[in-house]
């Protein structure tokens, strides 16, 4: 009887993980600490330091939340949301990537650059991609989880 409840546990472990769970535990580096958040309705897009989520192709940095901020992009189908660490290195002064288009790059002088749309790496040879964050839109309010 043990064995079936603790087989059904197991079960019941692994059914709860969420497809999107998976793929980012195997591109995601460990060396980015797991730091739970929740903006709640923080981020209203109504607030012009949010506006410009409004429309496709924008994007906003947002400071205080994930490891070292994160940033969100409308793709047109929605928001996404992607930690500004770069996923190849511990936190760090440089680690913070900076926007150029849809892509982040890494200031640590190894090249390392994301796209934003899927969080895949662009340039550098690490094979990381970008920590994703969970995004909830409801009317104006965006709410970015972990």
């Amino acid at each position: 009887m043990r064995k079936i409840i603790t087989a059904f546990i197991v079960l019941l472990l692994f059914c709860n993980c969420k497809e999107d769970d998976l793929a980012q535990n195997s591109c995601v580096s460990q060396q980015l600490p797991n730091y739970g958040f929740d903006t709640g309705a923080n981020i209203n897009l109504n607030f012009p330091a949010y506006s410009d989520l409004q429309f496709a192709g924008n994007t906003i940095f947002v400071n205080g939340y994930g490891v070292r901020g994160i940033y969100l992009y409308n793709t047109g189908g929605g928001i996404v949301a992607f930690e500004a660490s770069d996923p190849a290195h511990a936190p760090s002064s440089c680690s913070t990537m900076t926007l150029s288009g849809i892509e982040l790059s890494c200031e640590c002088g190894d090249g390392n650059k994301y796209q934003l749309l899927t969080g895949q790496q662009t340039a550098g040879n690490t094979g990381n991609c970008l920590r994703a964050y969970r995004v909830e839109r409801s009317d104006n309010i965006v709410r970015v989880y972990n």
